[in-house]
């Protein structure tokens, strides 16, 4: 990490969540004193964390670029559940499977390839034979043994830990109204202004509302449900012996973990994204709906009947997510055109967690070294085009 710049010496990071944390942590460890402002507790269901596992994965479809950050999130994620002496990432490998001719399931073998991320491609008949999942002849699947869960309460855990001992601080039930960007401050509900040489903005779903000049209208904040399923108890051997999954249906993106009891017992899925579905509204995330509706179950249990019947049962639980989208889905982690003393990480578009620590160290770099650059698919100049 970068020693820091003469001129910044404290940060006040604002937004405790996944990437407040791991921000306070790459700064902390950086030398720089480090106040983290979170307006819920350490590890809650309100944001972009909750549901208590996420997949971490080096065949990214979302573009090539991803797979060196990811690896080193990796790296990071691994050196830090050994200092921790405990578990964050389960190896579970990732098995990706869908139609030869989709574009995006093309595109993450393709990110394999240019990187060298060791892959073995199956055909149809071999994936029906290792696994539960039933798929027409012409389908393919594409196998990472580099895939797995991260266990999202151990992560953060570890993440806040290590901050704390490197001397962070972090004050919990601090809600905020303002971003002062003239002289970097935070101006809280109860009145107070906290202020520091640099300041963080890692506020996911209320990063809109905190600094809306930023971006306008190009961040979109969207609901998603995650579900947990209780099969039959004949199934539950072999759907614990499952890899994390993902398939690129024509319907959608659907996702999810091994049968387990990380959190909630049962076998967790999702919809990243429905294809051909309305545009979404734009959510609340303060009022946004927790509830589980017929239309947020209806394509996930059309995907197990089609593709996966042995995952059939009740859905014993859900949790709802939140998105901060971009429309390229790209981050945006960079500088604040105003002034460099702000920095901002967000609109992780549903897909963020697993970089985590790495987003940590470039948000700690850009506030530390006056010649860092943010990656160019970050920049927030190229989200506004």
């Amino acid at each position: 990490m970068s020693t820091p710049r003469a001129s910044v010496r404290s940060v006040v990071v604002l937004g405790g969540g996944t990437m407040g944390l791991a921000s306070a942590w790459a700064l902390a460890q950086a030398g720089l004193r480090v106040t983290v402002l979170e307006r819920f507790s350490h590890v809650h269901e309100r944001g972009s964390h909750g549901g208590f596992t996420r997949i971490i994965r080096q065949a990214y479809h979302e573009g090539e670029h991803y797979v060196p950050l990811v690896q080193r999130a990796d790296r990071l994620w691994t050196e830090l559940g050994q200092r921790a002496g405990r578990e964050l990432l389960r190896r579970t490998g990732l098995l990706e499977f869908g139609p030869d001719d989709d574009t995006e399931f093309q595109q993450s073998i393709a990110a394999c390839e240019v990187h060298g991320v060791p892959h073995t491609r199956l055909d149809a008949a071999e994936l029906r034979r290792r696994w539960p999942f039933v798929v027409p002849d012409g389908w393919t699947a594409n196998v990472t043994p580099s895939g797995g869960s991260l266990r999202v309460d151990a992560c953060l855990d570890a993440l806040r830990d290590e901050a704390a001992a490197a001397g962070a601080t972090f004050e919990y039930g601090a809600a905020a109204r303002e971003v002062e960007l003239d002289a970097p401050a935070v101006r809280l509900d109860d009145g107070r202004r906290v202020a520091a040489d640099a300041v963080v903005v890692t506020a996911g779903a209320w990063l809109p509302t905190l600094l809306p000049e930023l971006l306008p209208g190009r961040l979109q904040r969207r609901r998603r449900v995650l579900t947990w399923w209780t099969p039959d108890a004949a199934h539950t051997a072999t759907l614990a012996a499952l890899p994390v999954w993902a398939a690129f249906d024509p319907a959608g993106f659907f996702y999810g973990f091994p049968h387990g009891d990380e959190g909630i017992a049962g076998l967790k899925i999702a919809c990243h994204v429905a294809r051909g579905a309305a545009p979404e509204a734009e959510i609340d995330p303060d009022t946004v709906d927790r509830e589980l509706h017929a239309d947020d179950l209806r394509p996930l249990q059309d995907f197990v009947d089609a593709r996966f019947p042995a995952a059939r049962g009740p859905v014993s639980a859900h949790r709802v997510c939140l998105y901060t989208t971009t429309p390229s889905w790209d981050f945006v982690v960079d500088r604040h055109p105003a002034t460099p003393r702000v920095v901002i990480a967000g609109g992780f578009s549903g897909h963020g967690f697993k970089f985590a620590p790495a987003i940590g160290e470039l948000v700690a770099s850009l506030c530390t070294d006056e010649r860092a650059a943010t990656p160019a698919a970050f920049a927030i100049a190229r989200h506004r085009v």
